[in-house]
């Protein structure tokens, strides 16, 4: 069985109803079987979709500021997340368990837990450790409602960390990737602005999510026959303890990177 979680923040301790959570998941994700076999506790509800698990437990105390420090400083999805999360006061862990693969398990997590923001007043966002990464509660709805019935929502799976390394170079990196089933691309020395860097990267995490681990080692990409990237399979210089899918480009030369993963 594979397991995925989100956490939940809110500005007080919530009454989450089951009853609630399970009529906007139905009415919101429609081609979804519907939620049965619903359970309330006093901090605990859990439900099931088809024959996967999905159990909700609210915690009254906030989530711990050393876990989201990293994220709120560098979040490009929440910039103002560090002054609106310093008084949360309690989170819900959303909890996914079910036979399902790395994109089918991520979906249904994405599902709960945006059924579970849209039925409580007092949420303020979502923080998914899967990229560790937080996202304000009325982006993550819109993202999740408008794009996950097309194609999966990755702006809110994936972190696309980003950030300049020389005067006219970039690097970055992913994180999230390998909650996918996939490996995390980074780049160093990159001749791209970090605007440009991102839309590759972005561009490059969609196309193997959707067609799968279709680039090799040694493979190159580009826009065009005269853009020539190699893609490296190396250890990360970011922190990551995977091999991850290196973009190595022309007349690059590595260097030492000044962030890493939180």
């Amino acid at each position: 069985m594979a397991i995925a979680i989100s956490m939940v923040l809110f500005s007080d301790e919530p009454r989450l109803s089951v009853a609630d959570i399970q009529r906007d998941f139905t009415s919101r994700w429609p081609d979804v079987p519907e939620p049965t076999e619903a359970e309330e506790d006093e901090n605990t509800l859990s439900f099931n979709v088809g024959d996967s698990l999905v159990i909700l437990a609210v915690m009254p105390v906030p989530f711990p500021a050393s876990d989201l420090e990293g994220p709120c400083a560098t979040s490009v999805l929440w910039p103002k997340a560090a002054d609106e999360l310093e008084d949360h006061q309690s989170h819900a862990i959303v909890t996914v368990n079910g036979d399902l693969d790395p994109l089918a398990l991520s979906t249904l997590l994405t599902q709960a837990t945006t059924s579970v923001l849209a039925t409580s007043a007092t949420a303020l966002g979502v923080y998914w450790g899967n990229a560790t990464l937080i996202v304000p509660k009325p982006l993550f709805v819109d993202i999740a409602t408008e794009i996950l019935p097309q194609t999966p929502p990755l702006p809110i799976w994936v972190d696309f960390r980003i950030g300049t390394d020389g005067e006219q170079t970039s690097a970055g990196f992913t994180a999230g990737m390998k909650a996918l089933g996939h490996m995390e691309f980074e780049t160093q020395q990159a001749a791209e602005p970090p605007g440009e860097l991102r839309d590759r990267l972005m561009s490059l995490a969609a196309y193997v999510v959707e067609n799968g681990p279709v680039i090799k080692d040694g493979h190159t990409v580009g826009e065009d026959a005269n853009e020539r990237i190699r893609v490296v399979f190396s250890d990360s210089a970011f922190g990551h303890e995977e091999q991850v899918m290196r973009l190595v480009y022309e007349q690059a030369s590595p260097a030492k990177p000044w962030w890493k993963l939180w």
